[in-house]
């Protein structure tokens, strides 16, 4: 945990001794818990684990412009299987610049190391574990422009994900890459403006994802690409604020079947009602295709449904209950996955913006192969806060 600790004092020094950086927030969480199923697959190991993790962001105002920071970085130690604890590390950096009175400049980047472990195989009275390390970074660039009442923008951005070699715990076997990388291209278009006491909106989206050819039969993963069209609509109505959005995404690739839906819904549903003056209602819905971060070889047609519930119970103790639930329809194979998962959170407000949360979660998957299903019982308790 040095680099932990390193970063810590790092982010102190930062906002305690350097009055250019006065709008500078340090986040911290540290805790522990159980869970009855670590690893979140049919083997159902449990364990107990320790975490930490802290965040330093901040922004320092330039003329006619800002530049915007962030370091970030985590720890997690699971007692029993060491080969799955959990490292990141990461930085982000934004720059916005107002080019006139009507243009917006937005650059963005950062990237992030993670080292990580899984199961590579269970075998009765043997297990083979594997550490590795990634390396995932993302930049942007964005024009926004004022004209005409409403806001039009355009932004670019390349997200990628290189993977490193896994190192298994068995002796003997050499360190061997098991995933391919990913480099995701993004190219959207909007225009914005308001519209009978709320904001309307059009979207045009094209990504598309490069795979290496070398990795692409290696690891059976496999480039493609979607075109999104889509219209938008917000407004606040008193204690409801309402934003949806609904248009048509197509999907296009080589490696695709001749029978694979080509057109596809998209959806994009958030809505906030303030019951009484101590209760929130949320509730969101959405549909779209993923690219990155699937298990899928190609993409996934992922729907989405949430609700949640948030009540002060008295002015330090709050309670927040969530449910989601995630279909997804895979397309390159013909395959599904449901996935629920119900979480409470008892929180306790403390002195100088720390507060205490104890957490109990339940995930629920079930695939088209049932010998693939499974579920995960977890709690947690965190001491979380910000100076």
């Amino acid at each position: 945990m040095r680099f932990l600790h390193g970063l810590v004092c790092t982010a102190f020094l930062l906002a305690q001794h350097n009055s250019a950086l006065a709008d500078t927030t340090i986040d911290y969480s540290i805790g522990g818990g159980w869970s009855s199923n670590i690893f979140k697959d049919p083997t159902t190991l449990s364990t107990t684990f320790g975490e930490a993790k802290v965040a330093l962001r901040g922004s320092l105002a330039l003329e006619d412009s800002q530049l915007a920071y962030g370091l970030a970085a985590s720890v997690q130690r699971v007692a029993r299987y060491h080969f799955a604890d959990q490292r990141t590390a990461g930085i982000e950096l934004g720059y916005i610049r107002d080019i006139g009175d009507a243009i917006k400049l937005t650059l963005k980047g950062g990237i992030e190391h993670r080292r990580s472990g899984d199961i590579f195989l269970t075998l009765p009275g043997l297990l083979i574990g594997y550490r590795k390390a990634d390396i995932a970074a993302a930049g942007s660039i964005g024009v926004t422009v004022t004209h005409h009442g409403g806001k039009s923008h355009l932004t670019a951005s390349l997200s990628s994900l290189n993977r490193g070699k896994a190192h298994f715990t068995l002796a003997g076997l050499r360190p061997t890459q098991l995933e391919a990388g990913n480099r995701l291209y993004d190219l959207t278009a909007g225009h914005i403006r308001p519209l009978f006491g709320g904001e309307a909106g059009a979207t045009l989206q094209y990504r598309t994802n490069h795979i290496d050819r070398g990795e692409q039969r290696a690891f059976g993963r496999f480039p493609a690409e979607t075109l999104r069209g889509s219209l938008a609509y917000g407004r606040v109505f008193g204690k409801l604020t309402l934003l949806a959005e609904a248009g048509v995404v197509g999907v296009a690739s080589p490696h695709l079947g001749k029978s694979v839906q080509r057109l596809r819904p998209f959806l994009k549903g958030e809505a906030g009602w303030q019951l009484l003056q101590d209760t929130l209602l949320k509730a969101k819905i959405g549909r779209d295709i993923q690219l990155a971060d699937i298990d899928d070889p190609l993409g996934e047609d992922v729907r989405t449904i949430g609700l949640s519930l948030e009540k002060a119970l008295t002015e330090r103790l709050k309670l927040t209950l969530a449910y989601e639930q995630a279909y997804s329809d895979w397309l390159y194979y013909d395959y599904r996955t449901r996935t629920k998962t119900a979480t409470a959170t008892l929180s306790y407000t403390l002195a100088k913006g720390a507060a205490l949360a104890l957490e109990y979660s339940h995930l629920l998957r079930r695939e088209s192969d049932k010998a693939a299903d499974f579920e995960v019982d977890g709690l947690a308790a965190r001491v979380v806060g910000s100076f």
